[in-house]
């Protein structure tokens, strides 16, 4: 009797086979593999200064203070680590919305809060973007661009430039395919007009550099530049440093010239006028599509061509991506995160907000290469004198 139970208990401690399997007797399955992503999110999103509470940037050679001293408890900010984290969630919030399975950020202070914000991200939606591609710059505020990814990074560059954030290059591994992701945040528009388009000409022409160097080692190569341009889409800088095609039938007509004639396309000309605006400025009342997308020409070929691995189809894929909740209810702007003083009172207090941009996003789609249907066989007939008597050959 206790041989038989303890014989019982035994068997209970073994894994069961799924009962389709068992029933027939037959061993079960091998694991599957998850399918290949078909379409793929990629968003750009300024994220207005995300710092932590905690002074640890450089001396600011401007200001003889820490770049970062701004944002803490005794500033004219009031940022505490509290209202850190209230930034975090709100913007987790977007970004759980869009789904980005590759996230371009700008405006982040440094690797940890990108960390937070992913953390937070996969706590609140599930949403995992662990992979971060980060490289501090030297830019006098302290702040850098940084890569997300569902996916694994598999190579990370800076291309740095003095007192400026730099261009952040990442290889990702999207199941199988490389994607080649390029991050910026050109010199804003304070300051000289005439010295800061300089500025902004000589990182357009960078970016174009980089987009040639990848398109001359693979005319089929993913590339996907993001960024904030500080400039809208047919800016003074763009036009001369990165000579850019205004619509896609102008791209496409460039896969004819040699690789040094190509044109980059901005997806934000995919987006209607009316919705094209990512950031508003309010002195002139003024909607600007600052933050832009721009790929290789042939990542807008049809998929019934042959060419790269990942493709924008139509301007149906493509968006600034704004919900209510994220648009401040007078005029629709962006709905930031910032200090407001009541009127008549030097309370310092934060009203709900997310960020003074809207993001861009956009999906593409997998171009799996064409299989060649298997040749028919040939019937095999007989050799003469092999035919063996009463046979016929089929």
């Amino acid at each position: 009797m206790i041989r038989s139970i303890l014989l019982l208990f035994l068997l209970a401690l073994l894994p069961a086979a799924p009962a389709a399997f068992a029933a027939e007797g037959k061993a079960a399955p091998p694991e599957t593999q998850a399918p290949a992503l078909q379409t793929m999110r990629v968003a750009t999103y300024n994220v207005e200064n995300l710092f932590d509470a905690v002074i640890n940037q450089p001396v600011n050679s401007v200001t003889g203070e820490p770049g970062d001293k701004v944002f803490s408890p005794e500033s004219w900010r009031r940022w505490t680590q509290e209202r850190y984290r209230t930034k975090i969630a709100n913007l987790a919030w977007v970004i759980g919305k869009m789904k980005p399975h590759i996230l371009v950020v700008e405006e982040v202070e440094n690797r940890g809060v990108v960390e937070d914000l992913a953390r937070q991200v996969k706590r609140d939606s599930g949403w995992d973007i662990r992979h971060i591609a980060h490289v501090d710059s030297t830019d006098p505020r302290g702040i850098d661009v940084a890569i997300l990814s569902q996916f694994p990074i598999r190579a990370v560059s800076h291309q740095p430039l003095a007192g400026r954030r730099g261009q952040l290059v990442a290889e990702i591994e999207v199941d199988g395919t490389r994607v080649i992701v390029i991050a910026n945040h050109w010199k804003s528009q304070i300051g000289d007009m005439t010295t800061n388009i300089e500025i902004r000409s000589n990182e357009a022409r960078r970016l174009r550099e980089e987009m040639l160097r990848r398109l001359r080692a693979n005319p089929n190569a993913v590339v996907i530049a993001c960024g904030d341009y500080n400039e809208d889409w047919d800016g003074p800088a763009i036009r001369a440093g990165l000579n850019p095609a205004h619509t896609r039938e102008e791209a496409l007509e460039s896969l004819t010239l040699l690789p040094e004639k190509f044109l980059p396309y901005n997806l934000v000309c995919d987006i209607p006028e009316e919705k094209q605006g990512s950031f508003y400025y309010a002195r002139t009342k003024r909607w600007n599509t600052f933050d832009g997308m721009f790929v290789l020409p042939a990542m807008l070929r049809p998929l019934s061509q042959p060419g790269p691995a990942w493709r924008v189809l139509s301007p149906a894929d493509v968006m600034t991506f704004r919900l209510p909740e994220m648009e401040f209810s007078a005029d629709k702007r962006p709905n930031s995160y910032r200090r407001v003083r009541a009127k008549g009172s030097e309370e310092q207090y934060y009203t709900n907000g997310y960020s003074d941009h809207f993001p861009v996003l956009a999906q593409f789609h997998r171009y799996s290469t064409p299989r060649k249907a298997p040749a028919k066989a040939k019937p095999d007939a007989a050799k003469p004198g092999t035919q063996k008597p009463g046979a016929r050959a089929n």
